[in-house]
Order: C-alpha cells, then sequence, then structure tokens
C-alpha cells in the first residue's frame, strides 16, 4: 500500500469493522474527500480482489484496481477527484466468497441518510402513526440507485448488521449506521426483491442475536422477506365513501386459512366465499388469523405480516375488494395483547426488553408462554399504533377486532396473588394499556370515521362501549362472551338437569344492555374437544335440534350477532332464514341497543324449561314473541301476549325445511281471554322438543275487533228469554 493512501487509513476504526464492531460504518466505508481526491474504502470478506468502477468528471468510465488493506477483505483507493459518486465494485472470489466469483455491487456507504430525524423525535414519543413506513426493508430508488432500505430499532446493540441469502448471511458485510435513539437504517443497492433475511444484533460479550424484521410483511421458513410494494388498483370508492349501517350489522367469521396464495385458486376462493356470504345475508365478514397464530393462546409474533397462506399482500386486497365491491364490510381482528416467545421475534430484540417489561410479573402472561408489551414505553406506542392503523390504511378495514382484551386491561389476569404488580393507585386495572386503547380508537377514527373498533373481551370492565367524552373507553361494541359462557354451561347439560341451572339462562339478561354487546357465536369460544355438536348431548337428532334452537336463541337475543363459518355448516338454512328475518324485523336489527326492546313473558319456569319472551319497537305492529323449548319433550306452551290480537309463527326451528321433524304452528293463533304470566290474555304454542318458535303480532281489523268485541259481549252478558219465547218452548 502507497504511502500517502497508508497515512489515510484509520487503523483503530478499521479493526473494528473487521470484527464487526461498528456503528458507524459509514465513517470510514464509502468515498470521503481529502483535498482534491476522494478516498474510497470497502469490506468484502474473502475476496481476493476489489476493483471500483468510476464515472470521471470528463464523463469517462473508468475501472481502478483496489489496494489490500488487510488480508480479511479490507481494501481501499485514493481517487484522483473530490467527487466521485457514481461508482460499483467489482469484486473478485476464488469460488470460497459471501458473492458469485464475480460480483459488481453498489456500495451502501456512499449514500446519505434516509430516514428524517423528526420521523425518530414522533417514534420516541409514541406519536408516530406510520412506522412501518420508516421501519422495515422497501425496495425503492435512492440517490441513483435501485435497491433496499433497512430500518431498525435497537438501542442497546453493539453492532446490527443486515444479513441474508444476498451476503451469504455474514454479519460483517453490511453493518448498519445508527442514527438517533438506537435506530439503525442501511440502503443496500441492488435487487433484493423477495430475498430472504434478518438483522444480526451484536451485544456486548460477543453475544449474536437473529431477528426478524418486526416489520416484516412476509415470513418464509422462519425469516423475513424483502416485500416490493407493488401497487393495487382498488375498485371499492363508492363503498369507501358509504356511511356504514351497524343496526343490521351480521358477521361472517372467516379464517384467512381458508385462502391460497395461488392466484387462479385464490379467485375461485373468493367467489365461493361471496357466493356463501351473500346467500346466507351476512352484512360483514371478520377476517380472523389462522396458522399464523395459536388458535387457543391467540400468540402472534409477526404483526406487519398477513398470512402465510395467502402470500403477497396484494391478495388480501384482492379478498377485500371483492367483498367491498359485493357490499360486504371487513372486520380485521387484530391481537396487540402480546406476542409469542420466539427467538427470532420481539423478546429481547437488543439483549434487553424493548418491547416487553423487563419485570416477568408484567412482561410475561400467567402461563409464561406470551410477552405482554410495555404499553408504557413510547416507542411500543408508536409500532403499535402503526399496525393497528395499517389494517385500516393499507387494507381499507371498515373495522378493527381487538382480541384478548382482558388481558390488557388487568395486571393480575390469570396470575395468582404475588405474581403482579399492582399499578400506581395499588389495584390491577393496566391504566398504560387502557390509554394505549384509548389512543388507538381515537387514531382509527380519525383515519376512516365511519370504522368500527370492537373488543373481543371476556371481563366485567365497565365502560368499555361508552364515549370517551363520558369517561369511557369509546369501543363501538363488545363481544358478551358472558353470554356464551352461561348459556353453553346451561345447554350442556342433559335436559333433566337443566331445572335447577335455569338462571344461567336467564340472569344474564340484566346486563345485556349494559354495553353494545355483539354475541360471538364463534369455533375460539366454542369448540373445545370435537366439533361444537359434541358440547350438546344426546342423541345426534337431539345435538342437531339443539345446535338450531341455539343459533335461533341468539338471533332472538339481544346484541349484535356474529357467526364463524364452520360453525353453521350443519344449519346454513336457518342461519340464512334467521338473517333474513332480522333484517325484516326491526324489532330485532333495530333495538338492540334499547332495554325497551325485551320483556320477559315467562322466565320462571324451571320445570318446564322453557322461557318466552317479546321483542318489540314502539309501533305494536313491530312485535314478535319468541317462545324456546330448552325440555327434552314436545310441550304445548301457554304463554300470555301483551296485547289482543293475532299471533302468526314466521319462524320454527323444527321445521322440515331446516332438517327438523315438521312440529310447526300452521294455523294463526289468536288471543283468548285465558291469564297466564300476568298477562290477561295468551296463546298456546306447539313446540317440537329443544326447538324454538318465533310469532309475528297482527292486529285485528276493524271487522274483526268488532266480531271480537261481540263474542265477548254475548260471552259475558246474561241475556234474559222473552215471554213469547218460553210459551213456544212449553207447546
Amino acid at each position: 500500500m502507497n504511502k500517502k493512501l497508508y497515512k489515510l487509513m484509520n487503523w483503530a476504526d478499521i479493526e473494528e469493522i473487521i470484527y464487526s464492531e461498528c456503528d458507524h460504518p459509514q465513517d470510514l466505508l464509502g468515498p470521503h474527500k481529502h483535498g482534491s481526491n476522494t478516498l474510497v474504502q470497502a469490506y468484502f470478506p474473502g475476496a481476493e480482489a476489489v476493483s471500483i468502477k468510476w464515472v470521471a468528471a470528463n464523463g469517462s468510465s473508468q475501472i481502478t484496481p483496489m489496494e489490500v488493506a488487510d488480508e480479511d477483505g479490507y481494501f481501499a483507493v485514493l481517487l484522483p477527484e473530490k467527487n466521485v459518486n457514481n461508482y460499483v465494485y467489482k469484486v473478485t472470489y476464488e469460488g470460497k466468497g459471501i458473492f458469485n466469483e464475480n460480483a459488481f455491487l453498489g456500495d451502501p456507504y456512499r449514500h446519505s441518510r434516509i430516514i428524517k430525524a423528526a420521523d425518530i423525535d414522533k417514534f420516541k414519543s409514541g406519536k408516530l402513526l406510520n412506522a412501518q413506513d420508516v421501519f422495515g426493508a422497501h425496495i425503492m430508488e435512492h440517490e441513483g440507485e435501485v435497491g433496499c432500505h433497512f430500518a431498525v430499532w435497537a438501542p442497546n446493540a453493539m453492532r446490527v448488521s443486515v444479513v441474508g441469502e444476498f451476503n451469504n448471511w455474514d454479519g460483517r458485510v453490511y453493518q448498519m449506521k445508527r442514527l438517533e435513539n438506537g435506530v439503525f437504517e442501511l440502503f443496500i443497492p441492488g435487487e433484493l426483491d423477495n430475498k430472504k433475511f434478518q438483522y444480526e444484533i451484536k451485544l456486548k460479550g460477543d453475544k449474536i442475536l437473529k431477528k426478524n424484521d418486526p416489520y416484516s410483511e412476509m415470513i418464509t421458513d422462519g425469516v423475513s422477506v424483502v416485500s416490493d410494494n407493488v401497487s393495487f388498483k382498488w375498485t371499492d370508492k363508492a363503498f369507501m365513501s358509504k356511511k356504514k349501517a351497524g343496526k343490521e350489522m351480521l358477521i361472517y367469521e372467516v379464517s384467512y386459512d381458508r385462502f391460497s396464495s395461488s392466484i387462479k385458486q385464490l379467485k375461485k376462493e373468493i367467489a365461493d366465499l361471496l357466493t356463501a356470504v351473500k346467500d346466507k345475508g351476512y352484512t360483514c365478514v371478520l377476517m380472523t388469523p389462522g396458522s399464523l397464530f395459536d388458535v387457543k393462546e391467540r400468540i402472534s409474533s409477526n404483526f406487519f405480516e398477513e398470512n402465510p397462506n395467502i402470500g403477497h399482500k396484494n391478495n388480501l386486497k384482492m379478498i377485500v375488494d371483492a367483498l367491498h365491491s359485493a357490499e360486504i364490510g371487513v372486520i380485521f381482528k387484530w391481537s396487540p395483547s402480546g406476542f409469542g416467545r420466539d427467538l427470532s421475534s420481539l423478546e429481547g430484540f437488543d439483549g434487553t426488553c424493548l418491547f416487553e417489561h423487563r419485570d416477568p410479573r408484567q412482561g410475561l402472561s400467567a402461563d409464561g408462554k406470551r410477552c405482554l408489551f410495555q404499553y408504557g414505553r413510547p416507542e411500543v406506542i408508536s409500532f403499535l399504533l402503526s399496525n393497528g392503523l395499517y389494517w385500516v390504511k393499507e387494507f381499507h378495514a371498515d373495522g378493527i377486532c381487538i382480541s384478548k382484551v382482558a388481558q390488557m386491561l388487568y395486571l393480575d389476569y390469570g396470575k395468582q396473588a404475588g405474581g403482579w404488580i399492582p399499578n400506581i393507585y395499588g389495584n390491577n386495572e393496566n391504566l398504560e394499556a387502557i390509554a394505549f386503547l384509548k389512543e388507538y380508537i381515537k387514531a382509527t377514527k380519525a383515519v376512516k370515521a365511519n370504522a368500527v373498533v370492537m373488543a373481543e373481551d371476556s371481563s366485567t370492565h365497565g365502560g368499555m362501549t361508552v364515549s370517551q367524552d363520558s369517561n369511557g373507553i369509546g369501543f363501538d361494541y363488545k363481544w358478551n362472551e358472558g353470554f356464551i359462557g352461561e348459556y353453553f354451561d346451561y345447554i350442556s347439560h342433559d335436559p333433566i338437569e337443566r331445572g335447577g341451572l335455569h338462571d344461567r339462562l336467564t340472569d344474564e339478561l340484566v346486563y345485556s344492555y349494559a354495553e353494545k354487546f355483539i354475541l360471538p357465536l364463534t369455533d375460539e369460544l366454542l369448540v373445545k374437544n370435537g366439533g361444537l355438536l359434541d358440547l350438546f348431548p344426546g342423541s345426534e337428532d337431539q345435538r342437531y335440534r339443539s345446535l338450531r334452537l341455539s343459533i335461533a336463541y341468539s338471533y332472538m337475543h339481544p346484541g349484535y350477532k356474529l357467526i364463524s363459518e364452520g360453525f353453521d355448516s350443519a344449519a346454513d338454512k336457518i342461519c340464512a332464514a334467521l338473517n333474513k328475518l332480522y333484517k325484516n324485523e326491526p324489532a330485532l336489527s333495530m333495538t338492540n341497543e334499547d332495554p325497551e326492546s325485551f320483556e320477559w313473558l315467562s322466565n320462571l319456569n324451571r320445570q318446564g324449561c322453557y322461557v318466552s319472551f317479546v321483542r318489540k319497537t314502539n309501533d305494536p305492529e313491530d312485535m314478535l314473541i319468541c317462545v324456546a323449548n330448552f325440555a327434552g319433550i314436545e310441550q304445548s306452551i301457554v304463554s300470555g301476549v301483551p296485547y289482543e290480537g293475532k299471533y302468526k309463527e314466521i319462524l320454527n326451528t323444527d321445521s322440515k325445511e331446516f332438517g327438523g321433524s315438521g312440529v310447526i304452528n300452521q294455523q294463526i293463533k289468536r288471543a283468548i281471554d285465558n291469564q297466564a304470566d300476568g298477562r290477561a290474555q295468551s296463546i298456546t304454542v306447539k313446540v317440537a322438543p329443544l326447538s324454538l318458535s318465533v310469532l309475528k303480532f297482527i292486529p285485528y281489523t276493524e271487522t274483526e275487533l268488532a266480531k271480537v268485541i261481540e263474542e265477548r259481549i254475548r260471552r259475558n252478558t246474561p241475556i234474559k228469554k222473552s215471554s213469547k219465547t218460553s210459551s213456544k218452548t212449553k207447546k
């Protein structure tokens, strides 16, 4: 090496790079002016020779060999011009290098920084709402070169490198630049589309971690993949501009696992889904994770990945766009309660607890299988807010369902005494998590005012669907898991045992209007060992009867409806009929938030195992009577009714149309003067075992009413026989 070049070299810092402990490689590598010359340094471990192909000021193309500064692969050259920016390296290996034998490579260290200081300030204050655009891996053109920009937050790392199949997973090659607040970035020129990569994080003590990109949209073979941002042409502008009507919200839960990444197959699967949703009459689809999550524990490690089955994110956009074209809303399930303990994921990301609490009493779930987010750390809030808004902005979601909310609300969720730390007031509320939920709901409404945010919540925490202005949390809806627990505990017992459990069927109605509830008949809540039918006792016929009864009872019960695919496969026809009935009857669809819309007729008949109740609006002609027989025998149930008039059966779960035995009430019922359930009039309804009947009130016409009055007068008023009539009788 010539003496002039040797004197310009910073040998202490060069050693730091060679030992891969450098977090400021741009200070040495790349071009640096020295008077009228430019010093260019490069590090290619294992390279035999390196030349630099550059363009001189006169426009001529030059190829200049670089000198070996260190046999490990450190090269340098002093070019006779002060502005050298347009160049590539020609790197030669002898079959043992990390690249091809001869590779033409761009220089990551000749490029200026990309991340703005203002974005880092927002990130560290919890206000960066598009962190996925700042961090992660993004294909772009920067300063005349096409490549990929990588950025990650790892404040306690000694050094961070991008490793992947493009550099033989060698952490010495692409050491990243440290910016403010522990943010690292590097722009790597070249064709990196669909390349696998990770971040290699070096800690003090020479410990090495390999971590996936927290913002990666694709994970393959357990590692992140550079995903090119191919544009998608949406066709749902008209649908997106509509104000969504929530009163007729009928949600169909669909797993990502029903879809594939093959475009041809995906189009067929979308068509099948549209047919199923439209034919059954649902208004919304809830997209839920499948293989991406552990269904029971709801564990996620990759928050920006759609699903490995679907492939590129445009495939998911295709699904949403098709549903919107069919006037079907789309809700995504999202789980910001915690993350899986995957060594390549968020836990101990830079050797310290970045995303989770350090103290396991705060940072781990009760069973130790999940890490819990540190909601008091602003950078974590930026990550979570950005992730939740990502589904609304990027995928045109009409709503978000936040799962496992109870685990977020309570510091002691599932934990024993001593296994958790109280808040500053000495109680078990997770104040930081509640503040985050409120902030997310506000941010979502700011992005899309008519988006719905619902809570999959098993807790009894008050004010969940109360507005934030009234000191509530501000969810639009909350899942009524209390109804699911009480009802299915009741109906899972043999009918002869249900008399002693009658309160479980009736008592939960006390709080059915305490929040804006959704009734979730979902596999996740109901399927334990085997299928849903296995929850019901008795013969196969009895189990199917119980299935039809349960679905119908949930539709008659106050609350919006959610049915998962597969759950209703044995009852498609009755689900379609119930959806139609729900939409056509204001007493069902328009009154789910009005406690005056429900009234018990009979809820005390423990021995008979039946109930009857009214669903109504302010208009008497909207009134429905529901009679549900939970006994294992057919019954003729006498039910009081609010009004004189006629009652026509409009749905019966035992109809042959739904696979029943055909015990129905074909004739219209007229209320008679027979007291029952504290009412002056009543009707008698024949109900098959484990069946439900819905009857609609029909007021008398004036002619019918006059006839009823006349009959009542004649029946209740004695008429004295005349003397002429008596004498004729004697003769």
